[in-house]
C-alpha cells in the first residue's frame, strides 16, 4: 500500500496483520497538569489464533496484562515527570486488550502518538511494547491562567491529513488487478478496525480553530473503518488507499465522509477556563 502522508492512514496501514482498535485520550488541567489513557485491543478470535500460533502463546493465555516494566519504560519515553498510574484487562465487545493511564505533571513536556511502531501482535499486547514512534509524536506548548491557552502542535509531515509526497507518488498509475487486491486487502483486514487520538481539557472551551469539537474534547484523528466500508464506494476507498487516481481526495474527505474525522492544520489552539 502506498504511503499517504497522514496520521492514521500510516497507522492504519500498520495493522495489516488483524483488526485492531487503538486510543490515545490525553486530559489537559487549567495548571497543565493531566493524564494520558491509551487502549490497545485487537480482535479477539484473532488474537487467540496468533497465540495458538506463537511459542510464547503455548505458556500464556491470549489478552494477558503487559509487563509492567515496559509500559513504565514507555512512561519514560513520553517525557520528563511522566509516570504510569494504573494498568488493567480492557474488553470491548469482539475486542480485548488492555487499557493503560499515566499522569504528567507539565504538558509541555509532553510527547504522544496513537501510532505503534511496530505491528500488533498477541506480543505487543503483553509486552506493551506499542510505543509511539518518535517522528510522528505531538507536542504542547502550555501557558495557565484565567484562561489557560493549549497549543497542540502535529508532526510537521502529516498535519494529520495531508497530500503524498512527490515521493510517495507511483512512477505509473495502479493497473485494475492492484485496484482490486488494494480493496479486497481494505474491506477484509480493516473490518473492526478504529483509530482514535483527543486532547481534552479540564474546563470549558472559549474559543479554539480546531476543525472537530465535541464539547470539550478536540478530535484529531478518529477513523472508525466499519463506517468508512459502508459508507464508501470503490473510487474513494481506492484514493484512501493510495491506489485511487486522485491522491488529493483523502485530505478532502476528512470530516466529510463519515467515519474519517481529524485535524488538517499544523498546529491548535484551544483557550479554555
Amino acid at each position: 500500500m502506498r504511503r499517504v502522508v497522514s496520521f492514521f492512514i500510516v497507522v492504519l496501514a500498520v495493522f495489516l496483520g488483524g483488526c485492531i482498535r487503538v486510543s490515545t485520550h490525553i486530559t489537559v488541567m487549567k495548571n497543565g497538569s493531566g493524564t494520558v489513557t491509551e487502549r490497545v485491543l485487537m480482535n479477539t478470535p484473532l488474537l487467540k489464533a496468533i497465540a495458538t500460533s506463537s511459542k510464547e502463546g503455548e505458556n500464556r493465555a491470549p489478552g494477558s496484562m503487559p509487563d509492567r516494566k515496559s509500559l513504565e519504560k514507555n512512561a519514560k519515553d513520553m517525557g520528563e515527570g511522566v509516570r504510569l498510574k494504573s494498568v488493567r484487562k480492557y474488553i470491548e465487545g469482539g475486542f480485548e486488550g488492555y487499557e493503560a493511564k499515566y499522569h504528567f505533571r507539565d504538558i509541555t513536556k509532553v510527547r504522544v502518538s496513537g501510532t505503534p511502531d511496530d505491528k500488533a501482535s498477541v506480543d505487543s499486547l503483553r509486552a506493551g511494547s506499542i510505543s509511539p514512534s518518535r517522528k510522528e509524536r505531538i507536542s504542547f506548548r502550555f501557558s495557565g491562567g484565567e484562561p489557560s491557552q493549549l497549543v497542540i502542535v502535529l508532526p510537521a509531515e502529516n498535519a494529520v491529513l495531508g497530500s503524498p509526497k512527490p515521493a510517495d507518488t507511483p512512477k505509473q498509475p495502479p493497473t485494475a488487478e492492484q485496484q482490486k487486491l488494494s480493496l479486497a486487502i481494505m474491506r477484509e483486514f480493516f473490518r473492526g478496525t478504529r483509530i482514535t487520538l483527543a486532547v481534552e481539557v479540564g474546563g470549558t472551551i472559549v474559543r479554539t480553530d480546531a476543525a472537530c469539537r465535541e464539547g470539550s474534547q478536540i478530535i484529531l484523528a478518529d477513523v472508525d473503518f466499519d463506517r468508512v466500508l459502508e459508507a464508501g464506494d470503490d473510487k474513494t476507498l481506492l484514493n484512501l488507499s493510495g491506489y485511487g487516481s486522485s491522491p488529493d481526495i483523502p485530505k478532502e474527505m476528512l470530516n466529510r465522509v463519515p467515519g474519517m474525522k481529524g485535524e488538517s492544520k499544523r498546529e491548535v489552539n484551544v483557550v479554555f477556563q
